[in-house]
């Protein structure tokens, strides 16, 4: 999979119905049919496989001003996938020519070592100076999560369950605290942690980068390790990282690869943690926590149709806390992974629209399971005030 020709029919399918217009991020701020998924898929066609146009600046553009949210494929009547068609477009286009070397390998050694520890020292100075280190990341903490939990936490009574938790890199070396919260508010609920050895990145960045090569390189290291876990369940705080071992990891490999049917096995098993807490059910009450809360909703969440409303009713067993939706709780906020990066201006005006939403709800904290979320919300809004779901769970429970 993610090799182009095999997209060809469902290229073909796409009747440029215009949905896509109405849940494109980029689109609903530019106005330019151009970033429409349609117009992508078309473009994608006749420059790649059918050679009617040239492979030009303005084509590798228009392919990069994606944020791969998989809003458009999430609502397609037809089951076009266009996130995979420009996935599979930019491993072509980059493949052998890629944007940035110096990028991509500062990339491998962030995926290996599972967030900014991977960019320290000689390679940090590097990564600052491309833009690697935006004013939107956090300092990495003092401690990963890595060195602060290892091999598994007991449930707190009897076990009634078992999981594996998949840390992903922005927990384990900018937002320990959720980590933290998870184990914690999982234990309390009478479930074992296991914390498998040998994780590294879910393979994202790279997906976005076009480079099929590391995302098998990261599967091929992951799925192993994960698959290999006698558990009932493998949980992720990330809905990126979730997306990726449920839908992504077995495109990722060729059919006859024999790591496809372990990577299908792993992703019957994946579930995001405040959904999977909400099927499993609460043992212990939290205590209350006068708070209000409102809740952004992470583009990739098509990989679990449960999850939209998951932290809202699990928070709403906390007495005393108050949610205040959104008007638009599903819209985008503009991180993209690293698309804020590369799209700064574009980025913070699909943000401001975000920003103006929860500032209508007056909340106390803004909710989201989404890192890249979270890391682009904070420098306008209080550190304090963005985190993940699990974490107020935590606090009610007093861990």
């Amino acid at each position: 999979m993610y090799d182009l020709e095999q997209y060809r029919d469902m290229m073909a399918k796409c009747s440029h119905c215009g949905l896509c217009q109405a849940t494109c991020p980029v689109y609903l701020e530019e106005f330019l049919q151009t970033h429409l998924a349609r117009a992508r898929v078309d473009l994608i066609r006749a420059v790649l496989l059918e050679g009617d146009l040239p492979e030009s600046k303005r084509f590798r553009e228009v392919l990069d001003r994606c944020l791969l949210c998989t809003n458009c494929s999430r609502t397609c009547p037809a089951g076009v996938t266009p996130d995979e068609i420009i996935a599979a477009a930019r491993n072509q286009v980059y493949q052998g020519k890629k944007r940035n070397p110096v990028r991509r390998q500062l990339l491998r050694r962030f995926m290996n070592q599972r967030g900014m520890k991977g960019l320290m020292g000689a390679a940090g100075t590097v990564a600052h100076k491309m833009g690697w280190t935006p004013e939107e990341l956090p300092a990495p903490a003092s401690k990963p999560f890595e060195k602060r939990f290892k091999n598994k936490v007991p449930a707190k009574g009897r076990a009634r369950a078992k999981v594996a938790y998949f840390v992903g890199c922005a927990t384990n070396t900018l937002y320990p605290d959720t980590g933290k919260a998870v184990v914690n508010v999982l234990a309390h609920n009478d479930i074992e942690v296991l914390i498998p050895e040998g994780q590294v990145c879910c393979g994202m960045p790279s997906l976005a980068e076009g480079d099929l090569t590391l995302v098998q390189e990261m599967m091929r290291k992951n799925v192993p390790v994960l698959a290999g876990c006698d558990v009932d369940a493998i949980v992720t705080d990330c809905t990126s990282c979730g997306m990726m071992f449920k839908t992504k990891a077995v495109k990722s490999l060729p059919e006859e690869d024999p790591l496809r049917a372990q990577a299908e096995t792993l992703a019957e098993k994946v579930w995001e943690v405040t959904d999977y807490l909400n099927h499993v059910g609460l043992t212990v009450d939290p205590g209350p926590l006068p708070e209000s809360y409102t809740y952004h909703i992470p583009c990739h969440r098509s990989w679990t149709p449960t999850v939209d409303d998951a932290p809202r009713t699990l928070l709403s067993r906390i007495p005393d806390t108050e949610l205040v939706e959104l008007e638009h709780p599903d819209k985008c906020c503009g991180a993209g992974g690293t698309f804020f990066m590369d799209f700064k201006e574009l980025a913070t005006d699909i943000r401001s629209r975000k920003l103006a939403d929860i500032e209508q709800t007056g909340a106390d904290t803004v909710l989201t399971q989404c890192p890249a979320c979270r890391s682009h919300l904070r420098t306008q809004i209080e550190d304090d005030r963005v985190t993940h779901p699990i974490v107020v769970l935590a606090k009610a429970y007093g861990l």
